[in-house]
């Protein structure tokens, strides 16, 4: 193990450097990017664009101001999630301030990689949807006839919600490459299954349970091929740094932003939940942890009172 650390322990050492696991998230998202500009064309494109080049020119301010040099493509990743996580139709300014706010204010603000307590993608979304809900728009394919997407009640066929030829935002339209995306990451050791597979089983039983006669009828699969779920289910909640890092904390971690998106979605003011409920499971993420930390080898159960012998 190397010697030279700048930080304070305690640390988890996989043998790769964080660079290595960030080229692997973005050789998992090329899927999405090329059915992203497939499908939304040119406005896909740019604005794809303005994301990655305003959160890296970000980080690289930050870095400077700092004064750090290393760069370890997380601001790269950054850009690509907050830009396949908007609709294609959304204001390049809104996305560029959105971009400069998730690197600036979420992450380098808190002390910059690792230590951010909340994903710094879906943060940058959620403040377009609070602040400018106006700037989100161009969800329909440029040649669709109408703007519905499945979430608004567009009634898409089964294989346009696996293949991605409906509207939504630019990540989210394939399930399939989502899906082919996250077993890339799986194969190299990047994500644990448990995690994407806790939150969409907890998804899909809610909505089994509870979805009823709601726009898509309570169909588990179908809420499960529209929306974002699966794109946040194998590429946001498994962030390293906003989820806990022992077994049982990711397990309802997972578990916790399946039934939040799955309540948002029913009943929330907003057709898609999942970007709410990863910020809200971002703050329980601490607790988490610490309710489910292991023994240490030699000591007493967490909180038991020691006894002098």
């Amino acid at each position: 193990m190397p010697n030279n650390w700048k930080e304070s322990p305690p640390w988890l050492w996989r043998g790769r450097r964080t660079g290595a696991i960030m080229g692997d998230v973005m050789i998992a998202l090329i899927p999405a990017l090329i059915a992203a500009i497939w499908y939304f064309h040119w406005r896909a494109l740019w604005l794809l664009l303005t994301t990655v080049v305003v959160c890296t020119a970000t980080e690289g301010i930050c870095l400077l101001c700092r004064q750090q040099k290393e760069f370890d493509g997380s601001a790269v990743v950054t850009g690509l999630l907050l830009g396949l996580s908007l609709p294609a139709g959304t204001r390049l300014w809104a996305a560029a301030l959105a971009s400069a706010f998730s690197i600036a204010v979420v992450k380098q603000a808190f002390g910059g990689i690792g230590h951010n307590l909340f994903n710094p993608a879906m943060a940058g979304r959620a403040l377009l949807m609070v602040v400018w809900p106006q700037t989100l728009g161009g969800y329909a394919l440029p040649d669709a006839v109408s703007s519905a997407t499945p979430l608004a009640g567009g009634g898409e066929s089964f294989w346009s919600l696996l293949a991605g030829c409906r509207g939504g935002s630019l990540g989210e339209t394939s399930a399939l490459l989502i899906v082919l995306g996250g077993g890339y990451l799986y194969l190299k050791g990047a994500i644990r299954l448990r995690v994407p597979v806790t939150c969409l089983a907890a998804f899909s039983l809610f909505i089994w349970l509870f979805g009823g006669e709601s726009f898509l009828t309570g169909d588990p699969t179908s809420h499960l091929l529209s929306g974002s779920i699966l794109f946040g289910s194998f590429f946001i909640i498994t962030d390293y740094v906003t989820k806990p890092v022992t077994p049982w904390g990711e397990v309802i971690f997972a578990g916790g932003v399946g039934i939040l998106t799955a309540v948002l979605r029913l009943w929330g003011p907003y057709p898609e939940g999942v970007c709410f409920a990863v910020l809200l499971m971002n703050l329980a993420a601490p607790l988490l942890e610490y309710l489910t930390r292991r023994r240490v080898y030699g000591t007493g159960l967490p909180g038991a009172a020691s006894v002098a012998v």
